[in-house]
């Protein structure tokens, strides 16, 4: 959701090359002037959207039925356009982006496509260009119905708006793609099914990392080792992180994180956390699929009450919230996890057990 597919890049330049000949030709049928500025606003982003999907096209020519469509919903916003001096252009257009937003929320629901950047770039796009063509403008030729089109700029775009965010954001998180296997988090890429040799790496990395931690089982020791919360101890879990271990890479004695349970007995370890020290560095994955790294990526943290939430699909974090990415991690844990011993994260069934025990 948060990247961009490689057979919808073209999209972006296909965008940005239509947008110098659709400003001269609007200004060329805008003749002297009397059109408004609204309304050459909004031909211009048509333009751009047409242009857009017709740049989809040719990385689509084996989806015959996708890339038809893609030509006729092109030229379909290339033609009005140019037309905006006709007397039905407004409901035309308004007709033609609604079923456009419509459409693309039934294609991804139906598994067709994915959404990425691109795809949601141009449904903001258009839902600004609807807003645009809505807009009633005084001296308008005609008798224009503006009591309609307040009541559909009020009504009807803020609902096409939630409505393909909505849709966006349940589909990426009902469907993840490969990497995305979890919410918020990036998986590394690895083979798909441990080899004998990565078994037995795993084990021993495990193994290794038991018995380095063990200590740390008293929360006081890992204090005195440098350890510090690392967020609010009102959570089920907290990661305790150690700063003077930020150099060691994949080191059972040195790992950078410990991660407690926050009980009413005190902190009990559920494990450790190595961390890699920047963005998309994945670390070695002796295991193979076993032990991938995760990086969690935008995530939008709210320093009131230390919450954490999704970041929406338009890339955006709530009033007062700040985006947040950190670098990949590997997580041991050395209680017994249903999602593994290498899981992204622990079941919270697992630290509820371990609270009331």
């Amino acid at each position: 959701m948060f990247d961009i597919s490689p057979d919808h890049a073209i999209a972006l330049y296909t965008g940005l090359l239509a947008l110098p000949p659709a400003l001269f030709f609007v200004r060329r049928r805008s003749g002297r002037g009397d059109v408004p500025g609204i309304v050459l606003a909004a031909s211009v982003l048509m333009a751009m959207a047409g242009a857009i999907h017709l740049g989809l096209v040719w990385t689509h020519l084996g989806e015959p039925i996708t890339a038809a469509l893609f030509v006729l919903n092109g030229v379909a916003y290339l033609v009005l356009s140019q037309l905006f001096t006709w007397r039905w252009w407004r409901l035309a257009s308004s007709a033609l982006i609604t079923m456009t937003l419509l459409g693309y929320s039934g294609f991804i629901v139906l598994g067709f496509d994915s959404p990425d950047q691109v795809a949601l770039a141009t449904k903001l796009l258009e839902l600004t260009t609807l807003g645009l063509v809505l807009i009633p403008v005084r001296g308008e030729p005609g008798r224009p119905r503006r009591a309609w089109r307040w009541s559909a700029l009020g009504i009807a775009v803020p609902l096409l708006t939630l409505m393909t965010v909505s849709v966006v954001w349940i589909i990426d998180l009902a469907r993840p793609d490969a990497q995305h296997v979890h919410a918020g988090a990036v998986l590394q890429q690895t083979n798909d099914t441990a080899t004998p040799e990565q078994l037995a790496a795993a084990q021993r990395l495990y193994d290794d990392t038991v018995a380095a931690i063990a200590p740390y089982r008293d929360w006081h020791v890992a204090s005195s080792a440098g350890y510090r919360p690392g967020g609010p101890l009102d959570q089920p879990s907290t990661h305790w992180m150690n700063q003077r271990y930020a150099a060691y890479v994949l080191d059972p004695k040195h790992p950078q994180g410990l991660v407690y349970a926050n009980t009413k007995h005190g902190p009990v370890l559920l494990g450790a956390m190595f961390q890699m020290q920047h963005l998309g560095q994945f670390g070695p994955d002796p295991g193979g699929p076993l032990t991938a790294w995760h990086q969690h990526q935008n995530i939008c943290f709210t320093p009131f009450g230390a919450e954490f939430s999704l970041m929406t699909p338009t890339a955006t974090c709530p009033i007062g919230a700040i985006d947040l990415s950190v670098p990949p991690m590997l997580h041991v844990w050395i209680v017994d996890n249903p999602s593994g011993k290498f899981a992204v994260d622990i079941d919270s069934k697992v630290v509820k057990q371990i609270d009331q025990g």
